[in-house]
């Protein structure tokens, strides 16, 4: 992304512009805007800008509830991608090796559903970006099919497996959390950054921050929730959470745009 895709931030563009004009003419009193606006930045400024992503993050909604979902799907990952040794070493007696075989079912899934989300993206999306009637809200969805791929996975994969039942049959169902990352991740991100143009970067760091919080405290009970509940129950409560999370993409499918003409940070011109 950083060697192939152009600049789109027009204050970098006409930053590096006026730095060529600068070289180019030797007058140092060429600057654009970003630069005289840092001239009069203050200590409480940066401060400022350092405690957007937090801000931002509670003052939200559309951030704060995108941010718990893609928060949600890191836990929920983490914290399942535990049940795996119990499942494919304790259950099916596979060795090392092999259990790390196991997630190729994760990994082809994977590619099947970025290849279908970027034929989406390029025949719904990226045409009509730039045309009169174009909303943040076209870009989700992708996300009314990963919201159900997601405890459609843990619930599959939770009860089938057990020794009675072929390794296949757990695989295969291992493979929709793909299904649900691809689309939420992708859409939720691209919605954020599409409403919240101005204020991307702290948007994005915030949200990097509350996946990592989550990723990084959920598997500190894994293996005490496998252990006492066991796998399928296990699984079936992670799969319960999910399902109390599938009205988000709804609710901003259908009520997104009012929800951020009452922002004064989001955008209101789409």
């Amino acid at each position: 992304m950083f060697f192939f895709f152009p600049e789109t931030s027009a204050a970098n563009i006409l930053y590096k512009r006026a730095k060529r004009l600068r070289k180019a003419t030797g007058d140092s009193r060429l600057r654009s805007q970003s630069e005289i606006d840092a001239a009069h930045y203050t200590a409480r400024d940066h401060l400022i800008v350092l405690g957007r992503a937090f801000t931002l993050t509670f003052s939200e909604p559309i951030v704060l509830l995108m941010n718990s979902y893609a928060g949600l799907l890191y836990g929920v990952l983490f914290i399942w991608f535990e049940s795996f040794p119990i499942v494919f070493g304790g259950i099916y007696g596979f060795n090392q090796g092999e259990q790390g075989l196991v997630f190729l079912g994760i990994f082809v899934f994977a590619l099947v559903s970025l290849a279908l989300f970027l034929q989406w993206i390029k025949s719904h999306i990226a045409m009509k970006v730039n045309e009169p009637g174009f909303t943040p809200e076209m870009i989700l969805p992708p996300t009314f099919l990963g919201c159900l791929a997601l405890p459609i996975c843990l619930f599959w994969f939770g009860w089938t497996s057990r020794a009675d039942i072929h390794w296949i049959v757990p695989i295969i169902g291992s493979g929709f959390f793909s299904v649900g990352v691809v689309t939420l991740f992708n859409s939720l991100l691209n919605y954020l950054g599409i409403s919240y143009p101005t204020y991307a970067a702290s948007i994005f760091s915030g949200s990097a921050l509350f996946r990592a919080s989550f990723g990084a405290s959920f598997p500190l009970f894994a293996r005490q929730l496998f252990s006492q509940l066991g796998v399928g129950p296990g699984n079936s409560l992670l799969g319960g959470i999910t399902v109390l999370f599938m009205p988000v993409p709804f609710v901003f499918y259908k009520y997104g745009a009012n929800i951020r003409h009452m922002s004064k940070n989001a955008r209101h011109d789409l």
